[in-house]
């Protein structure tokens, strides 16, 4: 792998080879491979076999359902250093969502044996595939109660505060997903998105521009909405 020294920097940030550990990124490395791909690429395609697990690098992949009828929308989005729709590759079912590149993006290909192979020997590998399962599982029952219970004005300050770390307290959010694609994740339409964006920078909590909102103060985000 040309780019190898790279890619490893980038794993070692990764929550799921953080907790894996050195050994078991070496392990899942050699037989893998990146790809660059152009935005509007489909990584895979819903109802399809994985025969790879994919590990964001750079960009963003929406995972996009498609219902009987043929109508589509973005059920998440996964940025740099998530793992995704793991359990297609582990249990070699078929994917219940296609991934499609939001942005440019870069992608770890780990051909789905070995990493089928690595859990069933490696305590640390599987010991981090039981944590990454169990914040994804985190995520979608958080997703549903955003969904069902959650105003859209809370439901994008929560998106927002969450790509800033915590301990920063401030910073920049880049948006460079198509605003349809972001709207659909968070139920809602492009045009709600937008009037709530205009309202929480009206509010102090964010700076917008085209493709980046300034999150000001990520405490007051993550109160918005509250009764």
């Amino acid at each position: 792998m040309p780019d190898r020294a790279l890619n490893s920097d980038l794993l070692r940030r990764s929550p799921f080879f953080a907790a894996a550990g050195e050994a078991a990124m070496e392990r899942l490395l050699r037989p893998s491979f990146t790809q660059q791909l152009p935005r509007s690429t489909v990584l895979f395609d819903q109802g399809e076999v994985p025969n790879f697990l994919h590990l964001v690098l750079a960009g963003s992949v929406g995972l996009q359902a498609r219902d009987e009828a043929g109508a589509e929308t973005i059920v998440e989005i996964f940025g740099a250093g998530e793992l995704f729709l793991a359990p297609a590759a582990i249990l070699g079912l078929p994917y219940l969502a296609s991934g499609v590149t939001l942005t440019d993006v870069r992608v770890l290909m780990i051909p789905a044996d070995v990493f089928r192979e690595g859990i069933a020997q490696d305590p640390a590998l599987s010991r981090a595939m039981m944590e990454l399962l169990a914040r994804h599982w985190r995520l979608m029952v958080d997703q549903v109660v955003d969904l069902k219970l959650r105003p859209a004005e809370r439901r994008v300050a929560r998106f927002l505060a969450r790509r800033v770390p915590e301990e920063a307290g401030a910073g920049a959010v880049d948006l460079q997903e198509p605003r349809g694609a972001i709207a659909a994740r968070l139920g809602m339409t492009p045009e709600t998105l937008s009037r709530t964006l205009n309202a929480l920078e009206a509010r102090g909590a964010i700076r917008l521009s085209a493709k980046r909102a300034d999150v000001v103060d990520r405490a007051l985000l993550m109160q918005t909405g509250l009764r």
